[in-house]
């Protein structure tokens, strides 16, 4: 037998050999998620029923090891992502039981990437009273954004007091995605922040959070607030987000000096915003107080379309 049909062979044997282990791992790995699946749900049921019974228990089957201890912590972060108002105490003397505050801040600090983000929003859910701040302070100052914003949710939902100052010493800029995160905080009762000082601060994040928390949450008192910052502020970008929050609250848009600030915007940006403001339902009438006739003309057209959808949609015509 050639050289080459020996080559040939123990190839063959290898490729055999690695798709055999992959196939194995690949179970393993599945086991392993099926496992800590049933493991979980077990777990959310037992702290579950703790809330309930307003009574600490020892958790069964004991998270001993550090993969189970993980799993545990993910039950946690779940039910309290899902709970609003419950009883801290108990899950402090649950969280101190197993030193799980502890061994998330061992993982952190060893953990790199994604991995390290992860941990850092399971933290955010974690009752501690362990010195926890100063470490996620200093990742916020992190170049890779997912680790720095995970760091800021955190510290807001482990030190609710301090939201406006951690938010104005925030270096990046906070995108959509990051205010809505933000905003669920919020919702859930976790940070005590009313939007009035918000909207009077200069920082550009805190300015954009008063818009998103006003339109969010249907403000209409803040009518004369947004005003201002479309007349006085010289951030463009803050200009734009307090225009789109006018318009989401329904509001007149034809006053003299809004106008005026209008006409010195782009042209591509008044006939987005002219788009935009048809859809909201603002009339043509309404329209023409603020746009030139050859931007009135891009909603027209807009509005046609949508009456034309209108007459020959089939469920509407059955």
């Amino acid at each position: 037998m050639s050289n080459a049909a020996y080559i040939y062979i123990i190839f063959s044997l290898l490729i055999v050999l690695v798709f055999e282990l992959a196939t194995l791992l690949r179970y393993r790995a599945l086991r392993q998620r099926q496992r800590d699946m049933r493991l979980q749900k077990s777990y959310i049921q037992q702290i579950v029923k703790m809330l309930c019974n307003e009574e600490f228990s020892l958790i069964t089957p004991s998270p001993d090891t550090r993969h189970d201890r993980m799993v545990l912590i993910e039950a946690l972060h779940t039910v309290l992502s899902h709970t609003y108002g419950a009883e801290l105490n108990i899950l402090h003397e649950l969280v101190g039981h197993y030193n799980l505050d502890g061994f998330l801040l061992r993982q952190i600090r060893y953990s790199r990437g994604l991995r390290q983000a992860h941990y850092i929003v399971l933290l955010s859910t974690t009752p501690t009273h362990r010195p926890a701040i100063p470490l996620l302070s200093r990742y916020c100052h992190s170049k890779k954004r997912e680790k720095s914003i995970a760091a800021l949710l955190a510290i807001l939902a482990l030190r609710p007091s301090t939201a406006i100052s951690a938010i104005a010493l925030f270096p990046h800029r906070l995108r959509p995605l990051d205010i809505s995160r933000i905003i669920t905080l919020l919702r859930r009762g976790i940070l005590p922040i009313a939007y009035e000082p918000l909207l009077a601060s200069d920082n550009t994040n805190l300015r954009m959070l008063g818009l998103a928390i006003v339109r969010n949450f249907g403000i209409e008192i803040a009518d004369k607030e947004l005003q201002n910052i479309i007349v006085a502020s010289s951030d463009e970008r803050v200009v734009r987000e307090a225009l789109y929050t006018l318009s989401a609250l329904g509001r007149p848009l034809g006053r003299a000096k809004i106008r005026i600030r209008l006409s010195t915007m782009e042209a591509s940006y008044r006939r987005e915003l002219c788009r935009h403001l048809t859809r909201e339902g603002y009339s043509l009438a309404a329209l023409r107080t603020i746009f030139s006739p050859a931007e009135v003309v891009h909603s027209a057209t807009l509005l046609k379309s949508y009456k034309r959808n209108l007459e020959w949609h089939p469920t509407l015509n059955t």
